[in-house]
C-alpha cells in the first residue's frame, strides 16, 4: 500500500504540515484509482477537504507542497504539452509511466535524460576499454539502449555486457568497436527481471493485450520496445477503447506515429473533462458518477456514455451498487461500459459478496469454495458471517462440512442446520416455540421436552388452587 510505505519510509523526513498533508491526500487517492497508471492533479487535490479546508491559502500553497513532495521523491511529476502536471506514485508503474511520457514528448535522436546518461556511460566505458579519445555515439546506439531497457535488462546488466564484449583487445588497425556490436552478445541471455515486453514479444510467453494486437496489425511487424510501453502506458492512463480510437487517428500516409498518441489522447481527454465537468456541474449525482468512471477506466465518459449514465440512474440510484459494478468489472480486467451497463441492470450476486469478518469465516469461504460450489453467493456469505461471529471453532465448521459431505446433502441449509444444531448445549435444544427443555434418551432416540417457566403469580394461583382442593376433599370426608 502507498500510504503504509510512506508512512514507513519517508513519513520521519517531512518536516512541513502542507507537503505531508499533500502527499497523504495523493497517495490515497492514487490508490483508490482502479488503473494502471493512475496519477492525481492538482484540481482532483484541491477538490479534496483535507487539502481544499485544511491548507492557508491552498491556491498559493498546494503547488509548492507538490513541488516538495516531488523533489523527496514521494510523488513523480510528467507534463504534456501544455496541459496540467500529472501526478504519480514513485513506484515501478509510476516510473514507466513518467518514463514513457518523456519518451513521447523527446526527440527520437536524443532521447529521455536517463537514456542519455546511460548513453554517456556507455561511450566512457568504449573510449577506456578501446583506448580513444572520443567515441560517437549514432541513432542506432540509443535506439538499441531503448531496445534493451524495455527488455528489462538493467543498466548494471548492460554495462557489465559491455565490458565482457570489450575485454579481449581489438587487432591492430580495426575500427573501434561500436556499442550496437557490443550489445549483440546480451541477447545470449534473457534479462535477471523480464519485463512484459519481453515476455510477450521476444520470448512470446504470454499472450499479447488487445492494444499491441491491433498495434501489430497496423504496424505490419511486432512493436519495438519502445512502441510497446507507450502504448502500454496510454492504456493504463486513459483506457483501452480510447487507446484503440487513438490508433486509427495517428495513422500516416507513411506508418503509425505512435509517439503522437499520449499527447494526442491527453489533449482529448482535457476537452471531454471541460465538457463534462460543465454538463454534470449542477448534478451533484453525475458528478460523482463521472470521477467514478475516471477511476475505474482512467478516463472520463464521453457524451454518449454521460448520456446513458443520466438515464440509467433513473433506474439504479444506489450510489454502493454503482461503485461495487465498478469495482467488480475493474478486478475483471473488463474495462467495458456496456459490461457495466449490463451489471448495473441484473446484478451478479458476485458483486455484492462480503468480506469474511475474521479468520473463521475466511476459512468457510474457502471451504464452501472448494466443496460446494466456486461461486460464493452474497447472501450465503452473509450467513456465513453471522455464524462465524458466534461459532469461532474452525474443527467445528469442518466436522459441519465433513457430516454433509458424508450424508452426500453439500447443501449450505444442511450445513448450517449441522453447525446450528452443534451448538446446543447438553441440556438440549429448542422446541418449535423457542422454549428450552430436557434432553431425554428412550429406546436409543433422543428428544427434547418442553420445559416451562412460571412466575410467582402462577405459582401462589397453583397454591391456591392446591389449597381449595384439599379443603373439598376434606369435606367430602366429613360428610355422613
Amino acid at each position: 500500500m502507498l500510504v503504509d510505505a510512506f508512512i514507513a519510509n519517508t513519513l520521519a523526513q517531512v518536516d512541513d504540515l502542507a507537503e505531508l498533508k499533500v502527499s497523504l491526500v495523493a497517495l490515497r487517492l492514487l490508490e483508490a484509482k482502479l488503473s494502471a497508471a493512475p496519477f492525481v492533479t492538482e484540481g482532483e487535490l484541491m477538490a479534496h477537504p483535507a487539502v481544499r479546508d485544511g491548507l492557508s491559502f491552498p491556491a498559493i500553497t498546494l503547488r509548492p507542497a507538490l513541488q516538495r513532495a516531488v523533489a523527496r521523491g514521494t510523488l513523480l511529476c510528467a507534463s504534456i504539452g501544455a496541459g496540467e502536471p500529472r501526478y504519480f506514485a514513485n513506484n515501478e508503474a509510476g516510473r514507466r509511466a513518467v518514463e514513457a511520457i518523456q519518451t513521447a514528448q523527446a526527440q527520437p535522436e536524443r532521447g529521455t535524460p536517463r537514456r542519455a546518461e546511460l548513453l554517456a556511460r556507455a561511450a566512457f566505458e568504449i573510449e577506456r576499454l578501446e583506448a580513444i579519445e572520443a567515441y560517437a555515439p549514432t541513432p542506432e546506439d540509443l535506439s538499441a539502449l531503448e531496445e534493451r531497457l524495455a527488455r528489462g535488462y538493467t543498466e548494471d546488466e548492460i554495462i557489465a555486457a559491455l565490458r565482457a564484449a570489450l575485454r579481449t583487445p581489438r587487432p591492430r588497425h580495426t575500427p573501434p568497436r561500436t556499442l550496437h556490436t557490443c550489445l549483440a552478445a546480451l541477447d545470449a541471455q534473457p534479462p535477471a527481471a523480464p519485463s512484459e515486453y519481453y515476455q510477450v514479444i521476444v520470448a512470446k510467453a504470454a499472450p499479447p493485450p488487445e492494444e499491441i494486437v491491433n498495434l501489430r496489425d497496423r504496424l505490419g511487424r511486432e512493436p519495438t520496445g519502445r512502441e510497446y510501453d507507450l502504448v502500454r502506458t496510454a492504456t493504463g492512463m486513459f483506457g483501452l477503447r480510447a487507446v484503440l480510437d487513438g490508433l486509427k487517428r495517428v495513422m500516416r500516409d507513411d506508418g503509425i506515429d505512435v509517439d503522437a498518441l499520449i499527447p494526442l489522447l491527453a489533449e482529448r481527454e482535457e476537452a471531454i473533462l471541460a465538457l463534462q465537468r460543465v454538463d454534470a456541474r449542477n448534478e451533484a449525482h453525475m458528478r460523482d458518477l463521472v470521477v467514478l468512471y475516471e477511476s475505474a477506466f482512467g478516463l472520463p465518459p464521453t457524451p454518449t456514455v454521460a448520456d446513458e449514465m443520466r438515464l440509467l440512474w433513473d433506474e439504479v440510484s444506489d450510489p454502493a451498487l454503482w461503485r461495487s459494478v465498478f469495482a467488480y468489472a475493474a478486478g475483471q480486467n473488463k474495462r467495458s461500459w456496456p459490461y457495466v451497463k449490463k451489471l448495473l441492470r441484473h446484478p451478479s450476486p458476485d458483486v455484492f459478496t462480503p468480506q469474511p469478518v475474521n479468520e473463521t469465516a475466511q476459512f468457510a469461504f474457502a471451504e464452501y469454495k472448494r466443496r460446494v460450489n466456486r461461486t460464493l453467493d452474497g447472501h450465503i456469505a452473509a450467513d456465513i458471517n453471522a455464524l462465524a461471529a458466534q461459532i469461532t471453532d474452525v474443527a467445528r465448521w469442518t466436522a459441519a462440512f465433513d457430516k454433509a459431505a458424508e450424508a452426500n446433502v453439500l447443501r449450505w441449509d444442511y450445513i448450517r442446520k449441522v453447525l446450528t444444531a452443534s451448538s446446543q448445549t447438553k441440556r438440549g435444544g429448542t422446541d418449535r416455540n423457542g422454549r428450552r427443555g430436557e434432553t431425554t434418551q428412550r429406546k436409543g432416540r433422543t428428544y427434547s421436552r418442553p420445559q416451562v417457566e412460571y412466575t410467582e403469580a402462577d405459582r401462589e394461583a397453583a397454591r391456591e388452587r392446591a389449597r381449595q382442593r384439599i379443603a373439598s376433599r376434606r369435606k367430602q370426608d366429613d360428610l355422613p
